[in-house]
């Protein structure tokens, strides 16, 4: 019989009763309490998860023996703060995306997963879904051809959050994304953004809207374009190549189609002929697998890294990438849209070409 991951909840929000659904789900999780500091939430938590101890001080819940994980769904710009309060105590640590809000803060809390011997995971759970991975197979098979660009849409009214703006909001999903489906990774990015409505609460206003380019050694451009304030919500991923494009639409009953395509040098000697032929057929459905939730692979793939020693496609290596990425990002919108390099460890080329080669 496997053993039990004895977890703790750190926080209750927006995405807290998806997870518990799930951790539910998975005979070899026990849910030990949730922490949540607010005491005006205390009855809904009690009301909406029965039975549940509900504990204030998350410091108090980590120093119990009987907690063996954490999993945090708090605000991003305590990330750093929990999670290290976590691993310093010696439990395996889950926790939502943005891994932290800086690259300093996220190499300390990676550095100290590993003297401690725990796992540090992110919750990038768009990395577990069987039509990402599918895409990936896609990509990394050659069948697209050259991959000239990527054009990615995630746009929806809301939600806006308190303490970040859109980029460290949407992006991570991207980013993310593209760290799996691409063995280069971007050498710099542009970005620019833009503030719209401004609660009367907050300190300063927040880019609500953001277009964001990633250039790559190989020619390769993507181009992403977020926003909290468009009317349609659309999550699009277009992967264009030489000789076909492949579609990801996390909303559409086809989540992944690929289609023949192809601009090709005309062969007509005439001055006044088109330059270019084009080759166009008709989208198709990719076949893959699609039974399961993406949250539960990824809870049960936290569960595989803690109790077997399985590396995560969302290891703490990846999380961190993510964030050098988001940094360039913010940094590049600072500076009006200024192409900005992203600043890559050794350490992260390196890991990162090894643990794709060990996720094939």
């Amino acid at each position: 019989m496997s053993k039990q991951l004895r977890v703790v909840l750190v926080g209750y929000g927006y995405w807290s009763p998806k997870l518990i659904r799930n951790i539910r789900a998975i005979p070899n999780y026990q849910l030990i309490a949730i922490c949540e500091k607010d005491e005006t939430r205390h009855a809904h938590i009690r009301e909406e998860q029965p039975g549940v101890e509900i504990v204030r001080h998350y410091r108090e819940a980590f120093a119990r023996r009987d907690v063996d994980a954490v999993v945090i769904a708090t605000i991003p710009s305590s990330h750093y703060r929990i999670a290290k309060a976590a691993l310093e105590a010696g439990k395996h640590v889950l926790v939502e995306k943005p891994l932290t809000l800086s690259t300093k803060e996220g190499e300390v809390l990676l550095d100290e997963s590993r003297k401690r011997n725990v796992v540090l995971m992110v919750d990038h759970t768009f990395l577990y879904s069987p039509a990402i991975s599918k895409l990936a197979d896609i990509v990394r098979s050659g069948s697209l051809g050259e991959i000239y660009s990527v054009e990615s849409t995630r746009v929806n009214l809301g939600l806006f959050q308190r303490d970040t703006n859109v980029v460290w909001d949407l992006a991570p999903h991207d980013f993310s994304v593209f760290l799996k489906l691409f063995s280069e990774k971007p050498t710099h990015i542009s970005a620019v953004g833009t503030k719209t409505v401004v609660h009367p609460k907050q300190v300063r206003a927040q880019e609500s809207i953001a277009h964001i380019t990633l250039y790559y050694v190989s020619g390769m451009s993507v181009h992403v374009h977020l926003s909290w304030v468009s009317p349609s919500k659309v999550r699009q991923i277009t992967v264009i190549g030489s000789e076909c494009v492949a579609l990801y639409d996390q909303l559409a009953p086809e989540q992944l189609m690929i289609r023949k395509q192809g601009v090709y040098p005309s062969q007509d000697d005439g001055e006044s002929g088109p330059l270019f032929t084009y080759k166009m057929e008709e989208s198709v459905p990719v076949m893959y697998e699609k039974e399961g939730e993406d949250l539960l692979r990824m809870l049960s793939a936290f569960y595989d890294a803690a109790e077997k020693g399985v590396i995560p496609v969302s290891n703490a290596s990846l999380g961190l990438d993510v964030v050098r990425m988001l940094e360039a990002t913010e940094k590049s919108i600072r500076n009006g849209g200024k192409r900005v390099w992203i600043h890559w460890s050794k350490r992260s080329m390196f890991s990162g070409f090894f643990l794709r080669w060990r996720q094939k």
